[in-house]
């Protein structure tokens, strides 16, 4: 009787945590543009959906207009992390950049400290 009342419980708790992660994909699926945090720097429309594939959930944007910011692959995938980032990840579920959240549903990379230009996402409104 106690292993089913564990076994239940966890069923359970797996659940709860499954609709909070689909609770936080569809507020933040939608419309974006990635671009660089200088004057003048390239700006990408990304489109970041709830469906899933490998690694996380499926993102669409143009594959030569992102080869810009020098990825170490082409965008597959995004998903949130524990902390509260929003990743990138390639089809090899290989990290891509790691973007920090702010109060105004945009998210920051800064990525001074690799040599590269740091990247905003920020929703299109």
């Amino acid at each position: 009787m106690n292993r089913l009342i564990v076994a239940i419980s966890l069923l359970l708790a797996g659940s709860v945590s499954a609709l909070a992660e689909t609770a936080d994909v569809s507020t933040l699926k939608g419309s974006y543009s990635i671009w660089e945090d200088f004057e003048g720097g390239k700006v990408c429309p990304i489109q970041l959906d709830d469906g899933t594939t490998i690694g996380g959930f499926a993102l669409e944007g143009d594959d030569q207009c992102m080869q810009t910011f020098k990825f170490d692959g082409d965008p597959a995938a995004w998903f949130v992390d524990d902390e509260g980032w929003l990743v990138l990840i390639d089809a090899t579920r290989k990290i891509l950049v790691r973007l920090a959240p702010s109060t105004d549903g945009a998210f920051y990379a800064n990525r001074t400290a690799d040599g590269l230009e740091s990247l905003n996402l920020t929703p299109e409104r």
